[in-house]
């Protein structure tokens, strides 16, 4: 939604970072309340910046406005996303990790739900052989008590990145349920993923498939690549938890994350962990997102997750990488062919008769963007089956074995409408995914 220049403060000489509204630098076809909702988004993001002052997030100087043409003068930054980073050894980019939820924490603490994390906004800055951190781009972030899973857009898309966007973002809580701060952890965990492993958690070819595996599937354990030192399990397991489809399940602070990370790299005998537990000690007076005060960087290591695990050896993580490509590959195509459910405990195993197979089978349909069931019809009989209420997607469906043609519609301006058969196998969940617009216009908004 924005243009941004290098540009010089004449009355200083600094060098600063200018951003202003794209349609008001570049003539389009843009409508008229297109042009307005940007401008409340850059008006947002001047407010939000404007109180914000943090080593880990980008310094805000001014705002202001020059022929009609809205501005906001930024740190002017060089340097690269942390993407740029993704598989060295995790010694290495273990302490940017550190960072990156260190100024997470402090925007969770000012009330401020980011909703666009990806590795493009969480910029690193080499100067004298030191990295530094920085948040960028809150253009759509919202504070706690205003944000909701719908975006200022009237279409009913995730306005973020669809890759990164957690399962509350993607519809998992309903129509205009509240976002919160363990939202960002979650797109957080994502981009640690891929900076530990060298690639993100789920991959898909359309904004659907990685809906499909935010909303269902459980990802592969992240594992260093091959040419790397292997991860501590510990490490392994707090990544694992950040991605926890239900926010609960998630770490339940900042600091937690954090302190968490220090402890890892103080059990490796990392000697960036002192300079990172400086730098908590700093905020350490924040507020926790729960409300009560977070604990300080000064506590002691007997009081951290200092546990230093075996490592297995390359050639077991290299078999290990490419079985969790299969999986993760398998599990987008299928959505969760393999697995129950997200939150449901894994069958028991039995020793006995195998049981005989289940009668009924399950349709997981969802959309894009969200939409509402309106008809689930039994092929064969021309009988409906029956929906709960609501019956928005996405929906997990229990039905016969059989062939049923599903129907989904967008709701309010109800515009986009899909409709296709599939066939329900007993015991295989069945993937229906449904795009509601045109693909062009889903990826182009989604991007």
């Amino acid at each position: 939604m924005g243009i941004v220049y290098r540009a010089v403060d004449e009355r200083d000489g600094k060098t600063v970072a200018l951003k202003v509204i794209r349609e008001t630098e570049v003539a389009g076809d843009e409508s008229a309340p297109h042009v307005a909702e940007a401008r409340v988004r850059f008006t947002r993001e001047a407010e939000i910046l404007q109180g914000l002052l943090h080593a880990n997030v980008v310094t805000f100087h001014e705002i202001g406005e020059e022929d009609g043409t809205p501005y906001l003068a930024m740190e002017f930054l060089e340097g690269r996303p942390i993407g740029s980073y993704a598989g060295r050894p995790w010694t290495e980019t273990l302490p940017l990790l550190v960072q990156a939820a260190n100024g997470m924490e402090y925007l969770a603490s000012r009330g401020i739900v980011h909703r666009d994390l990806s590795p493009d906004n969480v910029f690193v800055v080499e100067s004298g052989g030191e990295k530094t951190v920085k948040l960028l781009d809150f253009g759509i972030a919202k504070l706690f008590e205003s944000a909701t899973s719908e975006s200022l857009t009237a279409t009913g898309f995730f306005l973020g990145k669809v890759a990164y966007g957690s399962p509350e973002q993607l519809g998992s809580l309903g129509q205009g349920a509240p976002l919160d701060w363990r939202s960002d952890v979650y797109s957080l965990g994502v981009i640690f993923y891929q900076v530990l492993a060298g690639r993100r958690p789920f991959e898909g070819r359309a904004p659907v498939e990685y809906i499909a595996a935010h909303l269902n599937l459980t990802p592969p354990p992240v594992a260093a690549p091959p040419d790397a030192p292997a991860l501590p399990m510990e490490l392994v397991r707090l990544i694992g938890q950040m991605l926890e489809k239900r926010r609960e399940a998630r770490p339940q602070s900042y600091r937690e994350i954090t302190e968490r990370l220090v402890a890892i790299l103080r059990s490796a005998g990392a000697g960036a962990g002192a300079g990172v537990a400086a730098g908590l000690a700093e905020s350490g007076d924040a507020a926790s997102p729960g409300g009560t005060a977070a604990p300080r960087a000064a506590t002691s290591p007997t009081q951290l997750v200092s546990e230093k695990p075996r490592s297995p050896s390359v050639p077991v993580r290299r078999v290990a990488g490419v079985l969790a490509a299969g999986a993760a590959l398998l599990g987008l195509l299928l959505w969760g062919a393999l697995r129950s459910g997200p939150g449901e405990a894994p069958p028991a195993r039995s020793v006995g008769p195998a049981p005989p197979p289940p009668s009924t089978a399950q349709l997981r349909i969802t959309s894009v963007p969200w939409g509402v069931v309106v008809s689930v019809v039994d092929v064969a009989t021309g009988k409906a089956v029956a929906l709960p209420s609501p019956a928005d997607t996405p929906l997990p469906l229990a039905v016969p074995p059989g062939r049923y043609r599903v129907t989904v519609v967008e709701p309010a301006p109800g515009t986009g409408r899909a409709e296709t058969d599939t066939v329900a196998a007993a015991g295989r969940p069945a993937l229906v995914a449904l795009t509601l617009r045109p693909l062009e216009e889903t990826v182009e908004t989604l991007r």
